[in-house]
């Protein structure tokens, strides 16, 4: 294979911005576009006019069925990916959806399961696996220059409550959450994939401002390790704010809107810059499918963040105390 035939399942904003990314590798070429709403198909040919002949479908089984698409990149409501995504990878595409990867550890089983059984690459589209200081920040741990992981402080907060209301986003039965699982998804993510720490338990309180969903939360972790952490997803902010510090025993990393400056035991502090990165989860996802590179955001990355979710959500509904992460 020199070209990837991919399907676009879901047209909205984000996959829009997306195909600007994925039209400008050589090696991938869109074969077909699916929405339930015409008029964001419209906005994406209007959008994108090199998309202007491209075969258009309401129902996504219909396409995979006529199309038969070497790979599908799904960006739809978070409860619809489940099916989704194992209907695509049954159908022999190799698969690539938005975060969340699923609103249940049930459900990533189910995803992890189907993708082992169709042998096809399976990935969660976490940008920040690519963000130079993140990789930065892993190397270190990994290498074991930085000692081990001890603490992790994370702080995300954004006019979450305010931009997605009347969207589908505060309807639980298309969202199956709120910010925590939402943007929330990707400081999660970060933090368990850049340190390499896995949860033990959760206790979590939040506050729903009268939606369906979570809006603000607040998780205290106990990591296998014997690490602690804490994390806070506030989405009734104001603009948009987001930190991380991790405490190792030789290091300290600390992300500041994206600036990365690390801490020695001899009270050295320097900035990290001119890191090199990598490459983007659209570029990787070919590549991966080529054998050219080992998919960098796997379906194991979309568990780990569903398990601690889920465990975050039980707390909430039991006043806080402490739920074991399954």
């Amino acid at each position: 294979m020199d070209k990837v035939r991919v399907a676009m399942i879901g047209c909205g904003g984000f996959q829009r911005y997306r195909l600007g990314n994925l039209l400008q590798i050589p090696e991938a070429e869109v074969v077909a576009l699916v929405d339930t709403e015409p008029d964001q198909i419209r906005m994406t040919r209007e959008r994108h006019q090199s998309l202007a002949s491209v075969p258009e479908f309401s129902d996504y089984r219909q396409m995979l069925d006529k199309v038969k698409p070497d790979a599908v990149m799904i960006a739809t409501p978070h409860t619809q990916h489940v099916d989704q995504v194992v209907d695509s990878l049954a159908a022999g595409a190799h698969t690539l959806t938005e975060k969340p990867m699923v609103t249940s550890v049930e459900h990533a089983k189910k995803v992890i399961a189907a993708r082992d059984k169709a042998k096809k690459v399976g990935m969660v589209s976490y940008q920040r696996h690519f963000q130079p200081e993140f990789r930065y920040i892993r190397e270190k741990i990994k290498s074991g220059e930085s000692g081990p992981v001890q603490f992790l402080v994370a702080l995300q907060g954004q006019g979450w409550l305010r931009g997605t209301k009347g969207s589908w986003r505060q309807q639980h039965s298309l969202s199956g959450g709120g910010q925590l699982n939402d943007s929330g998804s990707h400081l999660m993510d970060i933090i368990l994939w850049s340190t390499g720490v896995s949860a033990d338990s959760v206790s979590a309180y939040g506050d729903s401002f009268g939606t369906e969903v979570d809006i603000n939360s607040s998780l205290a972790i106990r990591f296998k390790n014997g690490a602690l952490g804490s994390m806070a997803v506030v989405g009734n902010g104001i603009g948009w704010h987001e930190d991380v510090t991790v405490f190792c025993e030789e290091l300290i990393f600390y992300v500041r809107e994206g600036k990365l400056s690390i801490q020695d035991r001899r009270d050295n502090r320097f900035k990290a810059e001119n890191l090199s990165g990598g490459s983007t989860p659209d570029r990787n996802f070919i590549d991966a499918i080529l054998g050219k590179a080992e998919c960098e955001s796997p379906f194991e990355c979309g568990l780990e963040v569903i398990r601690v979710t889920e465990a975050a959500w039980e707390s909430m509904e039991h006043g806080g105390n402490a739920v074991k992460v399954k």
